[in-house]
């Protein structure tokens, strides 16, 4: 039986095994060769990130790829890409610069939809 998922689920292993791995590189959040090492959150990815994001995108980071090789001051990241209410709506792989990332403001969480007017019918 196929147990269904919510697209953010990520388990918690993950994250525990990247964290050990980032430490183990660089304990003061840089590479050697100084590109800052990207944390997980949500951000706000333009064409200071990559020439790419002619048209800005909000993105939520799992983690960044250390297992690829990169030129210095970039690097290779999982995300989903968020819609507008901040819901998750592709998973993609991105080539950026950290230091371009910019943290993306909190979304608007939408109130849950009431339903005292189908009650109030019935």
């Amino acid at each position: 039986m196929s147990v269904t998922r919510h697209a953010n689920a990520v388990p918690t292993s993950r994250w525990s095994t990247r964290r050990a791995a980032r430490t183990a590189i660089a304990p003061d959040g840089t590479r050697e060769d100084g590109t800052p090492l990207v944390a997980a959150g949500v951000y706000l990815l333009t064409r200071e990130a990559s020439p790419q994001f002619a048209t800005p995108i909000t993105v939520r980071v799992i983690r960044e790829r250390t297992d690829r090789s990169t030129y210095d001051g970039w690097a290779w990241i999982e995300v989903y890409q968020l819609d507008p209410r901040g819901e998750a709506t592709d998973r993609r792989e991105l080539y950026v610069r950290p230091d371009g990332m910019r943290p993306a403001p909190p979304h608007p969480h939408s109130p849950p939809a009431r339903r005292a007017a189908a009650r109030a019918a019935g």
